[in-house]
């Protein structure tokens, strides 16, 4: 079990998250994050007990602050649409932050790991919660006013988080070019706040809203 905070524990916990996002889950070593933070592994063990523990926790400090982002970005909203683009917006920033990490988190739960589900199901869903309940009032004035709610957020999420972990994906791989444009180029634009902001509006016009 991790031990109360101090000031070791944040340089493991700030260089767990800066491998996580650069590395990925399957990357991230005790022995790097150590020499990451400047702390020797006996020390590690000792604050956090496993690596399955550390990640854990890095992972619920990189929720809770997304999901102070996430609550602030609804509220500056007006309107439920205004309200429902911006933790669209939110969520698209969020999959730019976890892009190193998102892609073999999912591929553990396709693969069955019930750890993986377990932990996304239990500390990454808050936000899905709110997301649904800004649909659920728009959706009397959407073109799919007639499909369920989970349609409705299923049909907006995946728009603001695949292109971000796709083009993580390829990163990750080295490609270098897609569709005879510099990889970098595109990156730029899928990754840059103005390019998540004009997804969030293309997937709520998608939807005739």
């Amino acid at each position: 079990m991790a031990r109360p905070p101090s000031e070791i524990g944040m340089k493991l916990r700030r260089a767990g998250r800066r491998l996580l996002q650069e590395k990925g889950l399957t990357g991230l070593s005790v022995r790097e994050t150590c020499r990451e933070a400047g702390v020797n592994t006996g020390m590690f063990h000792y604050y956090f007990g496993s690596r399955e523990e550390f990640l854990r926790d890095v992972l619920k400090d990189i929720y809770a602050e997304f999901m102070e982002n996430f609550k602030a970005g609804v509220s500056a909203g007006g309107t439920p649409r205004e309200r429902l683009k911006n933790a669209l917006i939110e969520v698209g920033r969020f999959a730019r932050v976890m892009r190193g990490a998102a892609p073999v988190l999912f591929a553990d739960m396709a693969y069955g790991n019930r750890e993986a589900f377990g932990f996304l199901s239990s500390n990454f869903t808050e936000h899905m919660s709110q997301v649904a309940d800004l649909a659920r009032q728009c959706r009397q004035a959407s073109a799919l006013r007639s499909r369920s709610v989970p349609f409705l957020v299923a049909s907006l999420i995946p728009v603001m988080v695949f292109p971000v972990l796709i083009g993580g994906v390829m990163e990750r791989n080295g490609v270098e070019n897609v569709m005879e444009m510099p990889l970098k180029s595109l990156g730029d634009e899928i990754f840059s706040d103005e390019g998540i902001a004009e997804r969030a509006e293309i997937a709520l016009r998608g939807v005739g809203l």
